[in-house]
């Protein structure tokens, strides 16, 4: 098992598990073109670590973390501007109700709760279903934590479902992430927000 930085070629293997992990998720319903557009602004970022895992050559994990997650999609909006306003444009003739979703869930956080945003945030983590129960997601989290500490950070969050996610949720617990609060994102999600001290 190999883990190392993400690069542009590996933008395909990273979708098809992005998809394949995802299905049925918000990002994965906005396409294979967004999916390509949004993780290649990650890699060409440098406020981010976009991890693969290897086995065989062939990749089988991947996740996807800013360093800074106090305004991070405005930076990357911003630096992607024209990318980002031509799906716009697209997504306001073939889905508008796609594209009031992504502007309300730019910021995931509780209207109730005071939170800075003064930490690292890990934004996707997936393994492809054969390679699943091998540790792979695991390892991923760590090694992305460690680059994270080495770069000055000392909190990462990271947000997942509330229902029927007991196992997602038991995983981060067990590798030291704490409740840090509930909160219900656009349309009527809800969510937690997860945190833990590197």
């Amino acid at each position: 098992m190999n883990i190392r930085k993400a690069t542009i070629t590996d933008i395909n293997s990273i979708v098809e598990i992005h998809c394949d992990a995802f299905n049925g998720f918000f990002l994965a319903s906005l396409g294979v073109s967004f999916l390509k557009f949004y993780y290649k602004c990650f890699i060409r970022s440098d406020d981010t670590v976009i991890m693969v895992a290897e086995e065989d050559d062939k990749i089988c994990g991947f996740s996807a973390s800013t360093k800074f997650c106090k305004g991070f999609n405005s930076r990357l909006i911003k630096n992607n501007l024209f990318s980002f306003g031509m799906f716009a444009l697209k997504l306001l003739v073939t889905s508008p109700k796609s594209l009031i979703r992504l502007v309300n869930n730019l910021t995931k956080k509780s209207d109730s709760i005071k939170d800075d945003e003064e930490y690292a945030e890990l934004y996707s983590i997936g393994v492809s279903k054969s390679a699943q129960g091998k540790g792979i997601g695991k390892r991923l989290l760590t090694y992305s934590e460690k680059i994270m500490k080495e770069n000055g950070v000392n909190r990462i969050s990271l947000t997942t479902d509330f229902y029927n996610n007991e196992s997602a949720i038991r995983f981060y617990h067990s590798v030291g992430y704490e409740t840090f609060y509930e909160f219900v994102t656009y349309p009527n999600r809800k969510m937690y927000r997860l945190i833990k001290i590197l």
